[in-house]
């Protein structure tokens, strides 16, 4: 199914950040109950505790009865002559414009939004999670609806599966998201993305958006058992698209790769789980040494790592999950635990206060641009105003091996964590 945006005006945004605080709630705020209730209750006007008992408390109990315990939504494949491979054009720049964690229909996500596309973008990316649930009308305000504030990129506009669209078993994220996506035709229209992973390539780098969002939701009673969490694994669909059309294990494939998923593979933070499983799927696949640098989301920051090994991958990690949500500084969220494996490795986190509301310190929200230009791939990191720091990345077509050097912008306020220096984050 094809589809041509709506150019109606920006319409405003019906959410608040503090409709997402954390301590909104004493229940933990990525429980799904937790998510589902805000879904009903974030509905104006309904805030009143009448509201609640007579047109949120049913609906609530409804759909999250309804998205818990029903079947999660069928996982598509590419068809016909479509095989999730789309070409970049390798003799002239291409612009991507990279967020998470973005859909929450508020002026915080709205303004990021604009960000992204003073950039005039080639092709954007949402690398998950649109809240709470990715309910239909979620999809439809943040996406779809006339002067929704998502921008798509005059070439193409793609999306990777997030845990909160899961919440609402996928099927809005497939039905309704996804045929509004992929590359356009001539006269712009939206030619659809068949399903959650897709491939962006040139002839020196391919951008894998893959999807670890299918199974990131578990078994009721059972998820919150050690051996019942959820692994965040890739679907089997998705292994054989890798091995088989993408071909991954081929040695001979010396481009530089980047891999964007919505959850993390490392992390440096208290409370945050670290998902391994993809990346020893990844490994897997590769089946020789690799370097990879990882974009992720689901931690509501910005934080760069240096090198971690995972076999025979090396991964340079990038958790980019500011776009929407409030980042809140005062949460465990922001507070390090050496007991995670991704502490020692971590290189620096924007912590920077941009307005307290209420008790709670609240961050910058950002986005990233990739540009990619022959042989070299820039990576550069804004938040809603600035750049603030640039990778380079330059691949060898010989050997396949990338190397890289960050650059800071003047004055921009970020730092190292104590003991490293930028170029931590590229050797």
């Amino acid at each position: 199914m094809a589809y041509t945006p709506d150019q109606a005006p920006p319409t405003p945004p019906k959410r608040d950040a503090t409709d997402y605080l954390s301590d909104k709630t004493v229940l933990p705020a990525r429980w799904e109950l937790v998510s589902h209730y805000k879904t009903e209750s974030t509905k104006k006007p309904s805030h009143s505790i009448g509201d609640f008992l007579t047109t949120t408390l049913w609906p609530w109990l409804y759909h999250y009865v309804k998205s818990r315990f029903g079947k999660k939504a069928h996982y598509p494949v590419y068809t016909g002559t479509n095989t999730g491979l789309y070409t970049l054009p390798t003799t002239a720049p291409s612009r991507l414009a990279i967020t998470s964690d973005w859909a929450t229909d508020t002026k915080e996500s709205h303004a990021i939004a604009r960000a992204m596309n003073h950039h005039d973008p080639d092709y954007t990316i949402h690398v998950g999670d649109t809240y709470f649930v990715g309910a239909p009308p979620e999809i439809q305000t943040n996406f779809l609806a006339a002067g929704s504030p998502w921008v798509r990129g005059k070439s193409g506009s793609f999306a990777v599966l997030g845990n909160h669209e899961m919440y609402a078993r996928g099927e809005a994220f497939f039905e309704c998201l996804l045929p509004s996506l992929g590359v356009t035709n001539e006269n712009g229209t939206y030619l659809g993305q068949e399903t959650g992973f897709f491939c962006l390539q040139n002839d020196h780098w391919r951008i894998l958006g893959l999807d670890t969002g299918y199974h990131s939701v578990g078994i009721p009673i059972i998820e919150f058992l050690p051996f019942g969490a959820p692994k965040c694994g890739f679907d089997p669909v998705l292994i054989d698209w890798l091995r088989d059309v993408v071909k991954l294990g081929d040695p001979t494939d010396k481009r530089g790769i980047v891999v964007l998923t919505h959850h993390q593979f490392v992390s440096a933070f208290r409370k945050e789980t670290e998902y391994q499983k993809p990346a020893a799927q990844l490994a897997a696949l590769f089946g020789e040494k690799k370097q990879v640098i990882w974009l992720w989301g689901h931690e509501h920051k910005l934080a760069l790592y240096q090198a971690i090994q995972e076999g025979n991958l090396t991964i340079y990690g990038r958790c980019i999950g500011h776009g929407g949500t409030p980042v809140e500084l005062t949460s465990k969220g922001f507070q390090t635990d050496p007991s995670q494996r991704g502490f020692p490795a971590l290189v620096a986190v924007d912590d920077r206060k941009r307005l307290t509301v209420g008790h709670t310190k609240l961050g910058h929200n950002g986005y990233v641009l990739l540009t990619l230009d022959n042989r070299v791939l820039e990576i550069a990191a804004y938040d809603e105003t600035r750049c603030l720091l640039t990778e380079r990345w330059t691949v060898d077509p010989l050997t396949g091996i990338s190397t890289g050097e960050i650059t800071v912008e003047p004055h921009a306020p970020l730092a190292p964590v104590d003991g490293k220096n930028w170029q931590d984050a590229v050797a």
